[in-house]
């Protein structure tokens, strides 16, 4: 059974090529475009959560918290992607477990990706 990865962003080109990439790598993905995708994330109970913090309707970073903190989903690893300069200390505060920066190679994301679902419990 395939690893299941639950993709935020709200930039639909930009979530259907991680999705794309993620694929190929084997992993099944979920997609949703909000920053109030909690709901969804215990629905499909996701080995990994990739999550941009810039959100049309806020941050990724209030998903990332509200993750961390609900008895049911505290323990899925949640990687934070933006472009923000500060992303390492917005990550560290929200409690995420890895960050990535934008723009980032398909490389990069791949490899943080299975590292986390590899340690996943």
């Amino acid at each position: 059974m395939s690893k299941k990865i639950f993709v935020v962003e709200d930039d639909s080109d930009l979530s259907e090529a991680i999705q794309i990439v993620l694929r190929e790598e084997g992993y099944c993905t979920v997609a949703s475009l909000d920053k109030n995708s909690i709901k969804g994330v215990i629905l499909h109970m996701p080995d990994l959560v990739l999550v941009d913090n810039k959100l049309k309707d806020g941050f990724g970073s209030e998903l990332c918290r509200a993750i961390k903190q609900h008895p049911l989903t505290s323990h899925i690893p949640v990687i934070l992607i933006s472009g923000y300069p500060d992303l390492a200390d917005i990550a560290k505060a929200c409690g995420a477990d890895a960050w990535l920066s934008k723009p980032f190679e398909l490389t990069a994301l791949t490899n943080l990706v299975g590292h986390y679902v590899k340690h996943a419990a």
